[in-house]
């Protein structure tokens, strides 16, 4: 089950932070073999990646995810064989996922079941998302937001992605799938991750991701529901038991399933652990 508000990227060529990031109080820990890795250091990476996951304990896999490549490319082909050989950790993210095939050609590549976070970074993977979403391999999408913005022709900011975002979380939504937000750039402005993140989450989305471990606070603050809020969120639920499943008027509102059903996935937010705001 996917329950994580935030996933923190570590480059692959980088070993000796895979500890400090999962140490960083991060949900997930996305060890990535695409961006982040020099052309030239590309084998070391998977060398690096293939040990570290080998020796990792059951519990700290289940923390880890790996990005691939492209599974059109060279890159992407050579990083599935060298997962092919090691241990795996819960999940593996797929690089500008375009069509629902390459999910099943990684798979087939790959040699081994796993379960797969789409990374949609394009129009086309925008378009085609009903049918990746359909894959049973699939445990979440993220939204790869720079690279689709540069596509388009976009501004990298909330208005001009707006729509490709609602448009993710709708079409996960009917799939019963989590979506993860692309990262907030600026490490240094708190204030806006944070803001983001509230936004995000308003919209439906599930987690954020992360380039460095001081944005996990951030990120977990914009998930955590106002304490406000969680207080009538409760109230709602306590006053559709007690009224046995039947509408009722909570703070003056209205209140049938479809409130209720929000109301309690609020206090499943709240139950994360995070101080409420």
């Amino acid at each position: 089950m996917f329950d994580a508000r935030s996933l923190l990227f570590v480059p692959g060529h980088r070993p000796e932070r895979f500890p400090k990031a999962l140490a960083s109080g991060a949900d997930l820990v996305c060890i990535d073999l695409e961006d982040a890795v020099p052309a030239a250091e590309k084998a070391l990476a998977r060398d690096s990646v293939c040990e570290f996951l080998a020796g990792c304990e059951t519990a700290e896999l289940e923390r880890f995810v790996v990005r691939v490549s492209s599974v059109n490319s060279e890159q992407g082909r050579a990083d599935l064989a060298a997962l092919a050989q090691t241990r795996l950790p819960a999940r593996l993210m797929l690089a500008k996922t375009e069509q629902a095939d390459d999910l099943m050609l990684a798979g087939r590549l790959l040699g081994r079941s796993a379960a797969w976070i789409a990374l949609i970074e394009s129009a086309g993977g925008l378009l085609a998302l009903n049918s990746i979403c359909s894959e049973p391999v699939l445990d979440a999408v993220m939204f790869g937001g720079g690279d689709f913005a540069a596509q388009i022709g976009a501004e990298f900011a909330w208005e001009p992605l707006l729509w490709a975002r609602s448009q993710m979380v709708t079409t996960a939504a009917a799939h019963s799938l989590p979506v993860i937000d692309v990262p907030y750039l600026d490490v240094h402005d708190s204030a806006g991750l944070e803001n983001e993140t509230r936004r995000i989450a308003a919209l439906g989305f599930s987690a954020k991701a992360a380039i460095h471990p001081v944005q996990i606070e951030g990120i977990h603050r914009g998930f955590a529901p106002k304490a406000e809020a969680l207080q009538q969120a409760r109230r709602i639920v306590t006053a559709f038991e007690q009224a046995q499943g039947g509408a009722v008027m909570v703070d003056g509102r209205m209140v049938d399933q479809p409130v209720v059903d929000s109301a309690l996935r609020l206090i499943v937010r709240a139950g994360a652990g995070e101080e409420l705001v």
